[in-house]
């Protein structure tokens, strides 16, 4: 222990921001706690926000802007008291800037660019001047991840009194519209003269790490009504969902469309059209349809995937990425998801087990207790009917952090068809501005 915190290391941060971060801000957040202040001191000590950083080393490995919602979602989830200027301050340098030139990290390195145009221009094999993976080398994908992060530090600053930077951040956050292609109807990326670059075919685009622009397309929680009027509406969105993730096939046999149509290899991320459940770009896409008027389809989609999960040797998917995807399984078969990585939006689906007991920290969760119910929750009966919070019904396919924290017991009713819970307009999760 150092300055009243256990100082901790190893921060695979493209990975646990989407995730892990939250499953422990839930279930052990005074370890979460020091977890995120030991990120505010490495800022300090070493001149810059950590990407993936290893020991004392910082590798700069992986793309985009994750400390950015893995310090956010801390401070929404209260882990910041006593640190939240200071975490602020580190967080804008980091929005902001780029580390010079002696500093071990790479930071944003594709700042210059987004700052100026809007978006990181593709520049194939691109090396950067320290060790480490280039922005620009995935620069559709860096894009869409920068925007992600200014969404949800826009939500920071105006909670902490910093209206104008928050209006800025708030701003940059649409900066995904600058990607999408018309022609296309996908995101891609553009080269430095800002015309599109790489295939137009979606399935074998370029500049988008560890993905394609099938699976990046759903990666804006900040604004999902936003795509969604880019593709055309509900109706074209749920048409591009159910293709994306074989829906047909995946009512007729969930276990063979997960092991069969999904998974191809266990590092096989590009040239291709359909759902990814093995890596984290694709980790939120399920919870799509509840912003698109059918969250039923987000219950069938994640118990498909949840068979991938099983207790054998190979029983994992993937590479766990310190957390990320066991955290997945957990939070996904207890029913509450964050769908909103770095803001305090937790979405709801049906749960796989017919009672969870989760016992909580009171000094965050004052009840000290949370109990999800779902009785006769099964592989048949998987559509939830309704949700009452502590006997209140609750319409909505999210609750908030707050609300979470007041409840004692979440109950779910379940059916073998479909409802009409969740599908109106007024039940997704809220547009981040």
């Amino acid at each position: 222990r150092t300055g009243g915190i256990t100082y901790y290391q190893n921060w695979s941060l493209w990975d646990t921001y989407r995730t892990q971060a939250r499953f422990l801000a839930l279930l052990a957040p005074r370890e979460a706690r020091d977890m995120a202040v030991s990120v505010i001191r490495v800022a300090e000590e070493s001149g810059w926000l950590p990407k993936w950083g290893y020991g004392t080393v910082e590798t700069n490995v992986m793309t985009g802007d994750p400390v950015t919602p893995f310090l956010t979602d801390a401070f929404q989830q209260g882990l910041l008291k006593g640190y939240e200027e200071r975490a602020y301050r580190a967080l804008r340098r980091n929005a902001d800037s780029v580390p010079p030139a002696d500093a071990p990290a790479l930071g944003r390195n594709g700042n210059p660019d987004y700052l100026a145009r809007g978006y990181v221009p593709y520049i194939k094999g691109h090396r950067p001047p320290k060790a480490g993976h280039s922005d620009y080398a995935f620069g559709a994908s860096a894009t869409l991840e920068y925007a992600l992060s200014d969404a949800m530090l826009a939500q920071m600053a105006r909670a902490l009194g910093h209206r104008a930077d928050a209006g800025r951040y708030a701003a940059r956050s649409r900066s995904y519209r600058n990607l999408f292609d018309p022609a296309t109807r996908f995101f891609r990326a553009r080269d430095t003269g800002g015309a599109f670059t790489g295939p137009a075919d979606p399935a074998h685009s370029t500049g988008f790490h560890e993905g394609t622009a099938w699976h990046y397309q759903w990666l804006v929680p900040q604004d999902l009504p936003g795509v969604v009027g880019l593709l055309g509406g509900e109706r074209l969105t749920n048409e591009r969902l159910d293709e994306f993730f074989a829906y047909d096939r995946l009512l007729a046999d969930p276990v063979r469309t997960a092991r069969e149509t999904w998974v191809s290899g266990p590092y096989d991320f590009y040239d291709t059209d359909r759902y990814n459940p093995l890596n984290e770009p694709d980790l939120l896409a399920p919870y799509t349809y509840l912003s698109t008027g059918q969250p039923w389809k987000t219950t069938d989609v994640v118990h498909a995937a949840l068979t991938l999960f099983t207790d054998e040797p190979a029983g994992l998917t993937g590479n766990d990425d310190l957390g990320t995807m066991s955290a997945w399984d957990v939070l996904s078969s207890i029913g509450l998801y964050p769908v909103q990585p770095g803001y305090g939006t937790w979405g709801l689906s049906t749960p796989v087990f017919d009672r969870v007991d989760l016992r909580l920290d009171r000094r965050y969760h004052p009840r000290g207790a949370l109990t999800v119910l779902a009785p006769g929750t099964s592989r048949e009966a998987r559509y939830t009917r309704t949700v009452r919070a502590d006997g209140v019904t609750h319409d909505r396919t999210y609750l908030t952090t707050g609300e979470l924290r007041r409840l004692r017991t979440l109950r779910y009713t379940v059916g073998a068809r479909p409802s009409a819970w969740g599908t109106s307009a007024q039940a997704a999760p809220p547009v981040l501005r």
